[in-house]
């Protein structure tokens, strides 16, 4: 793996292990106490993947590269917070000279942050995405610069090792499923649910959405 890409997966994989569902103190919701917890899938030998040369980006030293961290959310969240204080210890653990922006839940500022960081002469983007679509004018500044940009948490609607090198994240499917079988647990498989769906506009309101009422209609059909 071209050492651009490991960078970007040394920072950014502690923080996609971490639940939404963790406390501020590192305590875990009783649904999380009883899982297993999430597990880092490593793709097998030989199957295809990305690289830096492939994406048209050029190699670079880890130690003395300029990151840059676009964080979506305001950092009220446990989530977040652990996110990107985990993104800065990893980077000054490996001499990475790190420039963040938090987008406040406002997209046009993510988009405004983002475009700032590329002239700002960053070698890497990770990007921590608040939606999923209209990410058209950064992909484009950031092929026109050849920086490699890695989404953490939430895909973009967008070609994998053309618009970006890598996605990181969860199987958002599942959580859904595990959550709905918690649902099922503590209700008997009876009563009316009514579903409160996160921010919409991105994969993770999605695919938690589907793996919910599939573990549903499968488990406790009407």
């Amino acid at each position: 793996m071209v050492v651009a890409l490991a960078a970007a997966v040394a920072l950014t994989a502690s923080s996609c292990a971490k639940s939404e569902d963790d406390a501020a103190d590192g305590k875990k919701s009783p649904a999380a106490a009883t899982d297993a917890g999430q597990k880092v899938v490593t793709p097998k030998p030989g199957g295809k993947t990305c690289t830096v040369d492939a994406y048209g980006g050029e190699k670079l030293d880890l130690k003395g590269a300029t990151v840059g961290f676009s964080q979506s959310e305001k950092e009220a969240n446990p989530f977040r917070i652990a996110e990107t204080q985990s993104i800065k210890d990893e980077a000054a653990k490996r001499g990475v000279k790190l420039l963040t922006a938090n987008a406040q839940s406002q997209f046009s500022k993510q988009i405004s942050d983002v475009q700032t960081l590329l002239a700002k002469g960053v070698d890497l983007l990770v990007i921590a995405p608040l939606n999923s679509d209209g990410w058209d004018p950064v992909l484009q500044a950031a092929a026109a610069k050849k920086v490699p940009i890695v989404t953490i948490d939430r895909k973009i609607n967008a070609t994998a090792c053309k618009d970006y090198v890598s996605f990181i994240a969860s199987d958002f499917v599942e959580q859904g499923r595990r959550a709905a079988d918690q649902m099922i647990e503590a209700t008997g498989g009876k009563g009316e649910v009514a579903i409160l769906l996160g921010s919409a506009g991105n994969n993770v309101t999605t695919e938690r959405t589907k793996g919910f009422k599939e573990r549903v209609a499968e488990k406790a059909p009407v």
